[in-house]
């Protein structure tokens, strides 16, 4: 494809570059090329989507992130079998690069990880995300009684990224929520399937615990 014009800020660009990594740099260049046009302006060819995906995906893989969820936790896995344990995963958009793929799907340059566990008295949550286009990453473990969990729900939510500079995207997501006093945790639900299923047993198992 011919590029006559790039819509990439080559001085933004590079001052986005300062200081990353290889794969770093590559990621940022993904997010912010405008129409293939980034060798037009000398920065070189970007990724295709497979091409991120694929790297995204190592990364993710790269760290059992269930046993670390455990190992925050502190306790036996005997101790946390009230109820299969529940998985949540997706591309997480506050605060990160976000761009359409040529498929219509929304990627970000971050991803969040999410395990639910139950024992007799309480549930666990543990959440890791991590970034693409940097080195700091979110991890935290919550734990709470039955009693203190109003609700377990899904929705769709608005969520604010960014591209290169001042450029934002809205992109609509879909997310699980767990309804505290006072808070409502989100973790995402955009890369996992049939969740339905998992999330009515969390409501049967909170509603038991209630009565």
């Amino acid at each position: 494809m011919a590029c006559f014009r790039s819509t990439v800020d080559s001085g933004l660009l590079r001052e986005a570059l300062k200081g990353k990594t290889k794969e770093q740099e590559l990621v940022i260049k993904y997010f912010v090329d405008a129409g293939g046009c980034l060798s037009f302006i000398g920065i070189g060819r970007p990724m295709k989507d497979a091409e991120y995906e694929q790297m995204l995906f190592r990364r993710r893989d790269s760290m059992d992130y269930r046993a670390k969820a455990i190992g925050k936790i502190g306790l036996d896995e005997d101790q946390i079998r009230e109820i299969p344990p529940a998985h949540f995963e997706g591309y997480h958009f506050e605060d990160s690069y976000a761009k359409k793929t040529a498929k219509g799907n929304w990627v970000s340059s971050a991803y969040q990880m999410a395990w639910l566990f139950f024992s007799s008295e309480q549930v666990y949550l543990y959440r890791y995300i991590f970034n693409m286009d940097r080195d700091d990453y979110f991890e935290r473990t919550d734990e709470f009684f039955y009693k203190d969990v109003t609700s377990f729900t899904t929705s769709s939510e608005t969520e604010t990224a960014h591209g290169l500079g001042e450029k934002k995207f809205t992109v609509q997501t879909n997310k699980f929520a767990m309804v505290v006093p006072g808070d409502k945790i989100y973790v995402s639900l955009e890369g996992v399937k049939n969740s339905e299923a998992t999330i009515q047993a969390m409501k049967q198992k909170l509603r038991e615990k209630k009565m």
